[in-house]
């Protein structure tokens, strides 16, 4: 059999597609290693390899001349020839014989061979041959643009954002990480591509850390937002995000050129589309939600670039306010408005019994006392004399558990809407009013019916700090015989903000123990050996308060710490490590018997002039006066509001003997809330949905309402506010709502790209050296170390606490605090005026 019958010898009648591996009507495969599931080798491409091995050298190019003579003979030439093989012909595609000869070059072996070296030629003697090169270049681009055209059109939906998908859940849904796994599945030619011309080989494998993925994601991105403004849902969440972080216009305008971002237009009109979004949803969401409200005065430089008698630089003064919704299970009934009401005419006229604040609740002292002594234990356990102490993970130093821990998780979250920033302040009864209505206009709740159901079946806690709670408080006093429960203002619910007590507490003991430079153990002297700048005088602005308080934190640290030692009669804290848990136990709580008690302090002060230690009782004080400050600052980070419950007698007997009337008045304001005027039912929700909040619901991340109304506030004037001539008053109050939603795609970016790091927090440096230099001091000085017949020379720290509890032993502040503020109120429902108001409106 010549070789031609051998190549079609094994023909079958019918022949698959070409685009087919295999011949679709083979008899079965035979039993052979791997199994039936073994892929069977084209029988094209073994009866090529026959006929090759069948050939010489020598003999290969005799027959290809012969064929090409034969082909001349018929008046063809090789062009001719495989166009006709090569589905040019109709009859040649349609004819068996030449359909099995197509497959077989098809499916062959030496077809990459065959176009690589059509493509390149081999170089003989001389200069290389032109062959194929710009025609399969040519085609070879056409085939690529084939293939990108294809998947651009098959990614393209991954990219869509149609402009109604404008909303805080569309924005923060994007996951960079899995877009970039999808568009790798449907467009692998386009991605290769990208990834080719951003990475060769080289880098590859020299760099181990770095991919361009991102870079290549956003290249695509690019090319499809080019193609089409509707593919631009990448382009949209850089364009917000990089709006938050405060991104110039002209730097938009560059940026949108390169097909980057969205316009800067666009991106304002999407602000101002969140904003009014972000209103609509809030002013849905109080119908259906319980909320608390929060304002705070905001002061704004205005900055005028051309200055002209009506266009000065100046401050405006307005008001930002915040609508808290809480979670469903802190809804009231509407029926406890009314119980409200009757509960509180039936109690007002009778004080609470302070009888239990001032001479003590056993349980309450039990607690604190079991909390003041773990923390001086854990002061100890986290120095790093103890980081290697075997037993840090022994039962015995396991924490008190919490008094009334709030309950944390995403369920419980709380969900801040900013509501328009008004040009109205709180300076005076009449503004606060105006703040109140202009509230009630923004939430669509001025309306008579709306008034009505406020009246009658709402209950609004309304937050602020101090001042803010003395205007409302004093509005509801003066107004109790006005008309109506509305205009009584008997829905509301005065709250103040505990971050502002925090920073009153600090104050006080600022004001307590400053001292001076030559006293030695004074917050002045101390400040001095730290080298802490700008903590002598008391300052409401900047960050005075956030000083201080790490100074409170450091200073007290390293007293306790000279007491731990004293305690133990050691000369390092490392020497402790040889005692056993229970013993440690056993010296937290002697220490704070002895060094940080009423009980300690009465001792000394009960001794004769010649056997009293006035140092050792004034820093004895000391450490029991800070106690319930530190207290305080962990039980609101771990929300335990009824720790905090428990330290309100401390806070009114400080306050009441510290010179501010103005928090001994909240203190037993709140007293009589809880022990009198308020239901039950109103009470729980009062400490569980009133006093501290969580935007997450995460473990340690509780804080005052007044906190985030100040962050916010923060947000308003500095982190999202809009600068240059245009950005007025009015233009920061109607973007003022979409701040919540620019801070959630912002930490949803930098939860994306991990630069959470950098920027969301300060750094806070190690505080070692500062509070072991003030022990070092302290223990030189022996400020805990008792010491017969010494006197105080400077620094006659005043016992405020127990002058608070004289004060108000004698009843003269309770009273005339009591006096001032009962009144019988008004009961009447009187709308007749409200209702002829609305009729007279024109149509």
């Amino acid at each position: 059999m010549d070789d031609l019958e051998f190549l079609f010898a094994d023909e079958p009648p019918l022949e698959p597609d070409d685009s087919e591996n295999h011949l679709g009507n083979e008899p079965d495969l035979p039993d052979i290693p791997g199994g039936a599931d073994t892929i069977r080798e084209p029988i094209h491409r073994t009866n090529s390899r026959h006929l090759r091995d069948k050939l010489s050298e020598d003999e290969l190019v005799q027959k290809v001349k012969t064929v090409l003579a034969c082909m001349r003979t018929e008046g063809l030439n090789l062009p001719i020839f495989l166009d006709a093989v090569c589905w040019g012909d109709p009859k040649c595609i349609a004819d068996a014989t030449v359909r099995y000869a197509r497959t077989a070059l098809m499916t062959s072996e030496e077809l990459p061979g065959v176009l690589e070296r059509c493509y390149n030629p081999p170089r003989p003697a001389g200069e290389r041959p032109g062959g194929g090169r710009q025609a399969l270049f040519n085609f070879a681009v056409q085939c690529i643009s084939d293939a990108i055209d294809r998947e651009m059109k098959i990614s393209a939906t991954l990219f869509l954002s149609p402009p109604e998908d404008l909303s805080e859940e569309h924005l923060t849904s994007l996951d960079f990480e899995d877009l970039k796994v999808s568009v790798q599945s449907c467009a692998p030619t386009l991605w290769l591509i990208f990834r080719r011309a951003a990475y060769t080989p080289l880098q590859e494998t020299r760099n181990k850390h770095k991919h361009p993925d991102m870079v290549v994601l956003n290249m695509i991105s690019q090319a499809q937002y080019t193609r089409s403004n509707r593919r631009g849902r990448v382009s949209k969440i850089w364009s917000i995000y990089l709006k938050a972080c405060g991104l110039s216009a002209r730097a938009f305008d560059a940026l949108h050129a390169l097909g980057i971002l969205m316009s800067h237009k666009w991106t304002s009109n999407a602000v101002g589309t969140l904003s009014t979004r972000a209103m609509t949803t809030v002013q849905k969401r109080i119908h259906v939600s319980p909320w608390n409200i929060s304002h705070d005065n905001i002061n704004v430089a205005l900055r005028a670039f051309s200055q002209r008698l009506n266009n000065q630089s100046h401050f405006i003064s307005g008001c930002a306010y915040t609508v808290w919704i809480l979670p469903d299970r802190a809804a009231l009934p509407p029926e406890m408005n009314r119980l409200l009401q009757t509960y509180r005419a039936e109690h007002c006229l009778e004080v609470f019994e302070y009888d239990l604040v001032l001479y003590g609740n056993e349980a309450a002292d039990d607690r604190m006392q079991a909390f003041d002594e773990d923390y001086v234990l854990r002061l100890l356990l986290d120095s790093p004399d103890f980081a290697d102490y075997p037993h840090l993970k022994d039962q015995l130093f396991d924490p008190p558990p919490a008094v009334w821990q709030l309950q944390g998780g995403p369920e419980n979250a709380i969900k801040p809407f900013i509501l328009e920033t008004s040009t109205k302040e709180e300076a005076s009864y009449e503004g606060t009013l105006n703040v109140m209505a202009d509230a009630f206009r923004q939430l669509l709740l001025d309306a008579v019916n709306e008034q009505m159901r406020t009246a009658i079946q709402r209950i609004i806690a309304w937050i602020g700090d101090q001042l803010t709670v003395e205007r409302l408080r004093g509005l509801w006093k003066y107004r109790h015989e006005d008309h109506n429960s509305f205009d009584r203002l008997d829905y509301m619910i005065p709250i103040f903000g505990w971050f502002h007590l925090v920073m009153a507490f600090a104050n006080s003991i600022h004001k307590q123990y400053l001292g001076n430079s030559a006293a030695i153990g004074s917050l002045r002297q101390a400040f001095d050996i730290l080298k802490r700048k700008g903590l002598i005088t008391q300052s409401t602005k900047g960050p005075f308060w956030h000083n201080l308080d790490e100074a409170i934190h450091h200073i007290s640290e390293a007293h306790f710490r000279a007491s731990w030692l004293d305690m133990g009669k050691v000369e390092n804290l490392a020497e402790l490590k040889s005692r056993s848990p229970a013993q440690l136990r056993e010296l937290a709580s002697t220490l704070i018997r002895e060094h940080a008690s009423r009980e300690a302090v009465n001792k000394i002060e009960g001794m004769s002039p010649r056997d009293r230690d006035d140092v050792y009782r004034q820093w004895t004080m000391f450490n029991m006066d800070v106690l319930p400050y530190l207290q305080l600052r962990q039980a609101i980070k771990t929300g335990d509001v009824g720790r905090i419950e428990d330290l309100i007698p401390t806070l009114l007997f400080r306050f009441a003997g510290g010179g501010n009337p103005k928090y001994t008045i909240e203190m037993l304001e709140l007293l009589q809330g809880l022990h009198r005027e308020w239901p039950p039912g109103l009470r729980d929700h009062i400490r569980e949905f009133c006093w501290l909040m969580s935007r997450d619901g995460g473990i340690d991340s509780w804080l005052p309402f007044d906190l985030g109304q100040e962050q916010n506030i923060c947000d308003i004037k500095v982190n999202y506010r809009s600068m240059g001539p245009g950005a007025t008053m009015e233009y920061m109050g109607k973007v003022s709502p979409a701040i919540p939603a620019l801070r959630k795609v912002q930490r949803h970016m930098e939860n994306q790209f991990k630069t959470t790091a950098r920027g969301a927090r300060h750094g806070v440096p190690d505080k070692e050296k500062d509070v072991a230099k003030l022990t070092a001091h302290y223990v030189t000085s022996k400020l805990h170390t008792y010491t017969a017949g010494r006197e105080l020379k400077t620094l006659h720290a005043s016992d405020f606490v127990s002058e608070g509890a004289n004060a108000l032993e004698r009843l003269d502040t309770i009273k005339n605090w009591f006096n001032r503020r009962t009144h019988a109120r008004a009961t009447g429902e009187d709308w007749t005026e409200e209702i002829n108001d609305l009729l007279l409106e024109p149509l």
